[in-house]
């Protein structure tokens, strides 16, 4: 995961302003991987220091136990009305080990408004000394006052060969690896999550719902797995199968499960698939209701499986 941080632009933008001594008094770490936010605003807190995990006070930060750097809210926990007060009052305190202190705050965009106003003037305005690192997997829910004070690094997506790399590093081998790669969105703990055994969920999902032929069942499907926890995955696995199954009727195959499919769609409805699953993760971005994504996008290959059937 380090790595992958370390990597991105926006860790190389800290770097370069650390090094110049010219560190902004608040960031904002925009980073939609809410299982390693935290991870994430360690490696930056690393830096701001210009310290190592190796080192004492680096392996301190880690854990958590270094005197001047805090991570917040504890974990679990939501940042509430009450840590904010507390949080102003411990601001106003002189750094025990350095002559900076630095405050994490995690997943900001939980916070209620109520919240974010009563720290808008401390972020604004902090006591000397006092600099801040606020994470968050969404920027919608922050307050355009708050955006309008912070400096903005933003860490997008990464490739699908980063996480592939990232996960035979940590997971050599791993069976579903390459799988995972392919359909967590950019997001390294998402493929975590599907190389460690998560991704035949998603992959029992995507061909069911591959197995419907009628406008009724997919419409019943779509609404079964309009709540998945995975959207964007099982809409990409669903385009994979597309692909996969339109090559292998094109080309042959010995995958069983993608010849399955040619024996239900036929090539141009296989295409046609491919094509609406990809417009359909364009569209997830602009939070389209989800049903109606897989709804259009299945009844679209089964109008056209009907015309080539005829």
């Amino acid at each position: 995961m380090e790595q992958l941080i370390k990597g991105s632009t926006a860790y190389k933008i800290f770097c370069r302003e650390a090094e110049a001594g010219r560190l902004a008094h608040a960031y904002m770490l925009s980073f939609n991987d809410p299982a390693n936010l935290r991870r994430a605003l360690t490696v930056f807190a690393l830096r701001f220091f210009g310290v190592a995990e190796a080192d004492r006070a680096g392996g301190q930060i880690v854990r958590g136990t270094y005197p001047d750097c805090k991570l917040l809210p504890e974990e679990g926990k939501k940042f509430n009305a009450e840590a904010a007060v507390a949080l102003i009052e411990d601001c106003a305190m002189r750094p025990a080990a350095g002559d900076r202190k630095l405050y994490l705050i995690s997943s900001f965009d939980e916070c209620s408004p109520v919240v974010q106003n009563k720290l808008l003037k401390v972020i604004e305005e902090p006591p000397e000394g006092v600099n801040f690192i606020l994470g968050a997997a969404a920027l919608s829910p922050v307050l355009p006052t708050i955006l309008s004070r912070v400096r903005l690094l933003e860490i997008p997506p990464f490739t699908e060969g980063e996480i592939y790399a990232a996960l035979e590093r940590n997971f050599p081998g791993g069976e579903l690896n390459r799988n995972a790669a392919a359909s967590c969105g950019g997001v390294y703990g998402t493929a975590v999550a599907l190389a460690g055994g998560e991704f035949a969920e998603v992959h029992s999902a995507a061909l069911e719902l591959l197995s419907v032929r009628d406008c009724g069942g997919a419409g019943t499907l779509s609404l079964k797995y309009g709540d998945s926890r995975y959207k964007r995955q099982l809409v990409a696995e669903m385009q994979r199968l597309c692909c996969g199954a339109a090559k292998a009727a094109a080309l042959g195959s010995d995958d069983r499960e993608l010849l399955k499919l040619t024996l239900l769609w036929r090539l141009p409805a296989l295409i046609k698939g491919a094509e609406s699953f990809s417009s359909a993760l364009r569209d997830l971005k602009f939070n389209a209701y989800y049903p109606a994504l897989i709804y259009s996008a299945l009844t679209g290959m089964i109008e056209e499986n009907r015309k080539w059937q005829k």
